[in-house]
């Protein structure tokens, strides 16, 4: 058994609505892929301004995963203009592009993890079922 087949066995955990604002379009399918064999919801967009318009009309959503670098746009301008439409959703920001800098205005913006990518993937579906409700502060500095 992997151990991502032991994380699905093991971890109860709630089914959450998720939207993945990243440009890799390869990473937006596996995620998809992944997100629904947990029991989550993914709704994927490859772009700054696509992604604005699904946060816009999504109801329920739970968590927004968004990459720092857009082609389009910045992951950091999205969580503002995303928190001004819902203030209640939680945000993960992803990135290989992450600097001590970076990470500390994503902190300041509300961001619960900053990730560098390669994403793991078990730590993220760890993150997502449990971290994110039972942290009180920012993930990992």
């Amino acid at each position: 058994m992997s151990q991502l087949e032991n994380h699905f066995k093991y971890c109860p955990y709630k089914s959450r609505k998720i939207l993945l604002v990243d440009n890799e379009r390869d990473l937006g399918w596996t995620m998809k892929k992944i997100m629904c064999d947990a029991g989550h919801k993914l709704i994927y967009a490859s772009s700054f301004k696509e992604g604005v318009q699904k946060f816009k009309r999504l109801k329920n959503l739970d968590i927004a995963i968004i990459d720092l670098k857009l082609e389009d746009g910045d992951g950091l301008n999205f969580v503002r203009k995303a928190r001004k439409v819902n203030g209640e959703v939680k945000f993960v920001m992803a990135s290989a592009f992450g600097s001590p800098e970076v990470k500390v205005e994503a902190k300041q913006l509300g961001v619960c993890y900053f990730l560098d990518k390669p994403l793991e993937i078990e730590g993220l579906l760890n993150i997502i079922n449990w971290d994110l409700y039972n942290a009180r502060e920012f993930g990992n500095d």
